[in-house]
């Protein structure tokens, strides 16, 4: 039989099961075809390789850590070749210098404790470098004097709504779902995605929870269609509770919201707001202070920035 006589063979261009072991058997099957020490992304792509990148990267986050799950952290680009071996970027650190990377990071978003996902995103930081340097994840955050942050953690409504105004709040608009990953937001994305079934759900379920607590008061506030619904003559007779509003220190998310927006997520008095002065953090404030008879009423309350609420203490100004 000649070579044109022999049967064509048909072979699937993609990996019929995927896993980290078959992408990492996948990753070592290319490296073998490369004729470069090193192996780019761009390379796997033009040798063959039957794996995305977004499915590398949806299973080890980086190209790197799918590199290195494989073993082949020698086919880094950008490594450096010593007497001793090929060194990973991670390698070159002293145990020292990766604990204080690791404190940035939990510094960087106010926590104690920290994810291997969240360290990965934000530093150069390899879960699989510290597994081998100190045995496992767990050694590496007690060596930092950091907590293991608890796997699945379930948030609340009113956890999840709370982090929403603080990040809209420090954006000035409605946060895109990206921006739930960075500061100031101690809430992913995912867990939104997870507890409301899409992003715009999760926008939908904090616009209501905003109506909702206004509803029981007249909300006087110029402000978007789409936030804030204004009420009818009949949402007085909500005021009539027993518990009413007005008469506690505690001011609701909804009305918090309100005063927000009505001075445009700004300070009052210095005119300072999160998205355009670092460290920016905004209050609502009781105009005559709660302790001298004011009420949490909308004409009482307005926005001040950290630096101005301190300074006034609880002065009553004119």
């Amino acid at each position: 039989m000649s070579s044109s006589d022999k049967p064509i063979k048909f072979e699937l261009k993609r990996l019929t099961e995927v896993n980290k072991d078959t992408i990492a058997v996948e990753l070592k099957r290319v490296a073998l075809l490369s004729p470069s020490s090193q192996l780019s992304i761009a390379d796997f792509g033009k040798l063959g390789g039957r794996v995305g990148l977004n499915t590398i990267r949806r299973h080890f986050g980086t190209w790197n850590a799918a590199l290195e799950y494989a073993g082949l952290e020698h086919m880094f680009s950008g490594v450096q070749p010593t007497k001793q071996g090929i060194l990973h970027r991670n390698q070159k650190r002293s145990d020292e210098e990766l604990l204080e990377m690791l404190h940035a990071v939990a510094e960087k978003f106010g926590k104690t404790e920290l994810t291997k996902d969240k360290a990965e995103q934000h530093s150069e930081i390899r879960y699989t470098t510290m597994q081998k340097r100190f045995g496992s994840w767990a050694n590496a955050l007690k060596a930092a004097g950091l907590q293991q942050a608890k796997f699945g953690k379930r948030y609340t409504d009113d956890e999840c709504f709370e982090n929403l105004l603080a990040v809209w709040t420090h954006y000035g608009r409605p946060p895109q779902h990206k921006e739930m990953s960075q500061p100031p937001s101690n809430v992913g994305g995912k867990a939104y995605v997870k507890r409301f079934g899409t992003w715009n759900k999760a926008l939908a379920a904090f616009v209501d929870r905003i109506n909702s607590d206004n509803a029981a008061i007249n909300v006087p506030v110029s402000a978007s269609p789409e936030i804030i619904k204004k009420t009818s003559p009949r949402d007085d007779e909500k005021r009539l509770s027993a518990d009413r509003d007005e008469d506690k220190r505690e001011i609701k998310l909804g009305l918090r919201f309100a005063i927000l927006q009505r001075d445009r997520f700004r300070c009052v008095t210095c005119g300072a707001s999160p998205a355009t002065h670092l460290g920016c953090a905004l209050h609502v404030d009781h105009i005559l202070p709660f302790s001298k008879g004011g009420k949490t009423l909308i004409d009482n309350l307005r926005t001040l920035c950290a630096s101005c609420n301190i300074g006034r203490g609880n002065r009553f100004e004119d």
